[in-house]
């Protein structure tokens, strides 16, 4: 855990923790490979070296740490989309048999020729420009000056088609 390291390697664990989950969202949301995720995270380590000044060895425990952030991500974003989807759609929030039954309709008319990637989902106009695509971005990464999005900005300047496709995923 991060309170067995020392404070100089847990300030460099922090960022990098940040970077590595930058790199994740943005460049390979469902790693497939051990090896992809090592490379993200020797990434992330250099670069939060060269922007904390400091030069620690990465070592495996590290790696281990850092890690763990790529389902934790996935999983933070889930939630959050959880509550957006439902009030921006219109999903009850009921155990009404009506409700339910209201609910699966509308989700299966969602799911539908992906419905719910449009702007319109009625009239399947304007293909990813939906607006929840944009509050699950501002919440996720935006949502005030301490986020990710703002403090690494680079890694979402323009904004990957991966990082739309996990938030899409999630949906």
């Amino acid at each position: 855990k991060a309170g067995d390291f020392d404070h100089v390697t847990k300030d460099v664990l922090t960022t990098a923790t940040s970077v590595y989950c930058c790199l994740v969202v943005t460049r390979a949301p469902f790693p497939d490979m051990l090896l992809v995720e090592t490379k993200l995270v020797k990434r992330a380590w250099h670069e939060a070296s060269d922007i904390t000044g400091l030069t620690i060895q990465l070592t495996p425990s590290l790696v281990k740490m850092m890690t763990r952030c790529t389902s934790h991500v996935r999983s933070e974003l889930k939630m959050k989309m959880r509550g957006l989807t439902a009030s921006f759609f219109g999903f009850w929030a009921s155990r009404s048999m009506a409700a339910i039954k209201a609910n699966r309709d509308l989700a299966e008319s969602l799911k539908e020729g992906n419905s719910f990637v449009f702007k319109d989902w009625e009239l399947k106009s304007g293909i990813y420009k939906t607006e929840l695509i944009q509050k699950a971005i501002n919440d996720m990464w935006f949502a005030n000056r301490s986020d990710e999005g703002i403090l690494y900005a680079k890694y979402f300047d323009p904004l990957p088609v991966k990082m739309m496709a996990l938030v899409l995923t999630v949906v």
